[in-house]
């Protein structure tokens, strides 16, 4: 007898903690931000910005304080913006009618993917930053803020001291690395003799030592899965020699098209 007048009060307390996680725990996910691929958070917003992530295909409108986490999707309506910080402390504002991806390299720096629309710097972060792909081109935080002169007066903070003549610019790398086309799509010939319809972007990380010399050649990220053909390409870039200076060794991404 006893053991039924705790039985269905404690079924009771059960019922109702069912009912407060199947309705409060999916939004906590946005609140709380504890997952693993936590990229950064909506500071500030205006207007209509929603986001879409690779767990839900309904877009949703975000608010201050909206957790991101990686590969979400944002896009700003007319007349709308939101200010993003990266949980490195760099920020970025996504301007109206605007479609960015969230995305990361391999080593966790973080990527902004801008599909269309305009972006603008606010501040750096900790280094190494974060980098932002663009029109088929990926720059660094810091170069990326360079190219607009209209960033400049949204800048937060000053521009490190980077674009010296102690340093190699992004642009020179570009052309250094341009030259070495014939050489990256030797490893594309190989690559679809065996494998006729591989295509597909890669990235690749190197650092830039004072000498000239490469050093760290990785793929950051690669769509074309193929071993011997992100070897090959690693090759070609650790055989790449840049003019000597007298800064710091420069740590950079090189986007590789093929199809």
């Amino acid at each position: 007898m006893r053991k039924s007048n705790w039985l269905v009060p404690g079924l009771i307390i059960v019922g109702f903690a069912l009912i407060f996680f199947s309705v409060f725990a999916p939004q906590s996910k946005f609140q709380l931000g504890t997952s693993k691929n936590k990229s950064g958070r909506v500071v500030e917003k205006t207007g209509s910005v929603k986001v879409q992530s690779t767990e839900n295909s309904l877009a949703e409108e975000v608010t201050a304080e909206y957790i991101l986490n990686n590969r979400d999707l944002l896009r700003t309506d007319s007349g709308s913006e939101v200010l993003v910080e990266f949980t490195n402390g760099g920020q970025f504002r996504i301007s109206e009618k605007t479609e960015v991806l969230l995305d990361r390299l391999e080593n966790g720096t973080p990527l902004i993917v801008v599909r269309s629309g305009e972006i603008f710097i606010e501040k750096f972060g900790k280094a190494p930053s974060f980098w932002i792909r663009k029109d088929g081109q990926i720059y660094t935080a810091v170069d990326f803020a360079l190219i607009d002169k209209k960033n400049s007066t949204r800048l937060q903070e000053p521009v490190p001291d980077q674009q010296n003549k102690e340093q190699i610019s992004q642009n020179e790398i570009e052309i250094v690395l341009n030259a070495k086309r014939n050489d990256f799509f030797k490893c594309f010939g190989q690559l679809i003799q065996k494998t006729p319809q591989a295509s597909g972007q890669v990235l690749i990380s190197f650092t830039i030592e004072k000498v000239g010399s490469t050093s760290k050649v990785e793929v950051a990220k690669s769509e074309i899965s193929d071993v011997s053909f992100n070897s090959c390409l690693i090759e070609v870039v650790s055989r790449t020699h840049f003019r000597q200076f007298s800064g710091s060794p420069i740590t950079t991404v090189f986007p590789l098209k093929f199809e």
